[in-house]
Order: C-alpha cells, then structure tokens, then sequence
C-alpha cells in the first residue's frame, strides 16, 4: 500500500553562473517551484498532471517539462523500487507494506521559446547524468568526446555544456560517449529532449543514442539537450584464488606462523593480473576498453608459458 507521495516540480536552471551540470552547479541547488505531499491510502497512486510548461518570474524564462523521477520505499520490508517516466502524470503501484514515493518533475529551459529572455539563436549541446535507483543526478565525469585534439572538447562535455557553433566547424560532426561504468553504475540510455532539438542542417541531422546507444552525434549549429541515465549496480569484490583457498599446511610451512609463508607460485601472480586487467577493462573509457583488454590477452600468453615451464620441471623431478 501506497501511504505517502511527496512530489515536487524543480527547474534545471543552469548556466554560465552556476554551472550546468546539477552535481556541479554553485549558488545552491536547482529551485522548486511547486511541492506536495498526497496521502493514498491504496495501491495506486496518479499524480495530478504536471504543467507542460512553467514559467519562472526571477529569470523571466520559460521552463518546459523534461521527465518524472519516482523513487519509492517500503518501511516494512526495506524493499526499494524506482523509475523514470516521461508523461506529464506519474503513476505508481505497490500491493503490502507501507510505501512511500519521492516524485521529482524536472523541467528544462526552453531554448526554442521566443521572447522574454527565451529566443533562439542558442545552440548548445546540453547534458547531464542521473542516477535512477537515487533519483536524484551525479557529478562523475561520463562522457569522451570525439574528434578532440585540443583536448577540452571531452571536459566541457563532462561540464554539461558545448556550443556547437562556436566549438564544431562547419561540415564537420562531433561524437559524445557515455562511458559504460561508473563507481557503482552502469549505463542505461540516453533520453533526448525531442521538443528543444535543432539541427543545423537538416540533410545531417544530430543523433541521440545512435550510431550507438551510447551516442550522441551534433554538427555545427545543432541543438540537443539530453540525459544520461545510469542504473546502480552492487560492486563485488575480487580475492584472488590465492587467498581464497585454505592451505591445510600452513601450520608446518610458517613454523607455526612464526615464520613467513613461502612465496606464491609466480604463474598463479600472473594469473591474477590477467583477471584484474580484465575487470579493469569495464570500468575505463569505451575508447580504452579493447587496448587494456589487449593487455589482458597478452598477460595471459605470459602466464601460459609460465606454467607450461612449471609443468617442465615438475616432469623432471
């Protein structure tokens, strides 16, 4: 049973100022403009429909609905749902215990408004990273930009913001990667703001979640603003097999652990590399995954003749 929502309407008012990117931002957090809390009493909860657009008096901007986050808690059984719903009217359900929901209606700028501060002739490419299970956005860097021989294309990506015009020459298209792990996450998909998208040319139009579903494709004087969604996950930890394994003979080898162990078997080091170079490989850049992957494969050839050598000498004894 659903005992309580508490809902709120917040604006993603960033810029120059304050930052764009919400973890990231100065001067206080994003304002709330509207805030309640429903008491359902059911198994079902509707939200009243979240306006379609808002308009904020102390910036004089128009502010256009993005997505719902709904995070919910049973206080009986510690049970945890959550997710994303882009409809202007949330919608929740939970059957036993005692739930309640935080539900969060964001809205974003809207650059393709006109008047009052909302003309066009704005053509970022405008990100930012959320955090699903805690409904609320991260701060990590998540993204590699590319071509970038500059090398700042890729942090003002991760700072949420790029003006297309000033930063990609005409004729020529950027692509922007949402890495695939982050501590505890992993990536789930990208969510476009279709509204706000312009495309400088309409022969070449920018992509979101496409070639690949990690990436966006813009070209000069396009416009997208875009989220990037990221699933927790529970990060479990590596022992290597060594200590893993119990030595019945460590009583004779350490003397009675009054002496050191002797030295592990240099093949089976080897080995455990080769495993945390591959575990190593998730949680880098896409861009870097197959080059530490390559290091894997050859650290394994390594350990391979190792033990082929140990085999060897056990055969001439």
């Amino acid at each position: 049973m659903i005992t309580s929502v508490s809902w709120q309407y917040i604006l993603l008012n960033g810029d120059t100022s304050t930052g764009y990117r919400v973890k990231r931002r100065t001067g206080g957090p994003p304002p709330v403009v509207g805030s309640g809390t429903d008491m359902p009493s059911s198994d079902n909860w509707v939200s009243a429909p979240a306006p379609p657009q808002i308009h904020y008096v102390p910036d004089g901007k128009d502010y256009i609905f993005a997505f719902w986050s709904l995070s919910a808690h049973d206080t009986q059984s510690s049970q945890t749902s959550a997710q994303i719903q882009t409809g202007t009217t949330a919608n929740d359900s939970h059957t036993g215990g005692q739930w309640g929901i935080s539900a969060k209606a964001y809205y974003i700028w809207n650059f393709a408004g006109g008047g009052n501060g909302n003309g066009g002739g704005h053509t970022p490419l405008l990100i930012d990273a959320f955090d699903i299970q805690a409904g609320d956005f991260i701060g990590d860097d998540f993204v590699d930009a590319t071509p970038d021989p500059g090398g700042t294309l890729t942090g003002e990506a991760n700072n949420g913001f790029i003006d297309t015009t000033a930063d990609i020459a005409a004729g020529s298209s950027l692509k922007v990667v949402a890495r695939d792990a982050l501590p505890a996450k992993a990536f789930g998909y990208w969510f476009n703001i279709g509204p706000l998208q312009l495309n400088g040319n309409a022969a070449s139009p920018a992509t979101v979640g496409a070639p690949g579903t990690h990436d966006i494709v813009v070209h000069h004087n396009d416009r997208v603003v875009a989220f990037a969604f990221y699933n927790e996950v529970k990060q479990q930890q590596f022992v290597p097999p060594y200590e893993a394994t119990y030595d019945p003979w460590w009583w004779y080898k350490t003397l009675g652990g009054l002496v050191p162990p002797p030295p592990r078997d240099p093949w089976l080091q080897e080995f455990v590399a080769a495993i945390t170079l591959a575990q190593a490989a998730a949680r880098v850049s896409p861009r870097l995954q197959a080059k530490v992957l390559e290091v894997a494969l050859e650290q394994i050839s390594v350990t391979a003749a190792t033990i082929k050598q140990e085999i060897k000498s056990l055969e001439k004894r």
